[in-house]
């Protein structure tokens, strides 16, 4: 009797080294290392802290597009409050014993009532105040906002922030990560140019009218895909 395996769907296919998944929701490499792949003592290769988030290719220490909608609601929680590694996997463990989800975090009972089973176990692990509390929910709910869906309620597409500012609820969604374009790396919104391709040409010295025209976008979108990249020249 043959054994039926569900096989991965692009979303799921590791893709980003954790460097580029940090460059891409703009978090700290060791951030993104800890939470994806867990630390080890280096004196006697013990385990410190495990992962908070279950990676596509811990072996080869790869991250998948769902992996990357993880990390970035993940985000919210460091906007907010500076959360330590075990408190956050606790809380994400409590997650998935009470929704029964293998990824909480982008689960579609996440956004309704996944947040507040969040902010009620986080409040006893952080004593997080009401204030603390309304301010994480909407953290997560912006954060949310920026994930966009199927029918079936599956993550396909990350606008991922663009500039550093703390106004997240004011940020454009100007470029956008898809698995089926430009293979998942960031491009913009309108017509799927990579925003590595623009930053480039900005350093070959193309004004931005230039680029606009050329890809029949506002300037604006070529100003926030330059905002995108210098975070990663910075």
């Amino acid at each position: 009797m043959t054994q039926h395996v569900e096989k991965a769907t692009i979303f799921d296919k590791p893709a980003y080294p954790a460097s580029e998944a940090a460059y891409i929701l703009n978090l700290p490499p060791a951030t993104v290392k800890a939470w994806s792949f867990g630390q080890t003592r280096r004196d006697d290769g013990s385990v410190r802290f495990k992962a908070v988030i279950r990676a596509a290719d811990t072996r080869n220490k790869l991250l998948s597009f769902a992996n990357l909608c993880e990390l970035h609601v993940l985000a919210a929680i460091r906007r907010v409050h500076r959360v330590s590694l075990p408190k956050v996997r606790d809380s994400v463990e409590y997650l998935r014993s009470q929704l029964g989800a293998d990824r909480p975090l982008i689960d579609r009972q996440f956004k309704t009532n996944g947040i507040d089973l969040f902010v009620e176990q986080a409040s006893k692990l952080l004593n997080v105040s009401r204030q603390g509390q309304e301010a994480l929910r909407g953290e997560f709910e912006l954060a949310l906002a920026r994930i966009e869906r199927d029918n079936q309620g599956n993550p396909i597409k990350l606008f991922p922030y663009s500039r550093t500012s703390d106004h997240t609820a004011e940020q454009p969604k100007s470029v956008v990560i898809d698995p089926r374009i430009s293979f998942g790396r960031p491009v913009l919104t309108q017509f799927a140019v990579p925003t590595e391709v623009i930053f480039d040409r900005f350093q070959a010295g193309d004004s931005l009218e230039d680029m606009a025209l050329d890809y029949n976008v506002d300037e604006k979108e070529i100003e926030e895909a330059l905002r995108f990249e210098q975070r990663r020249a910075a």
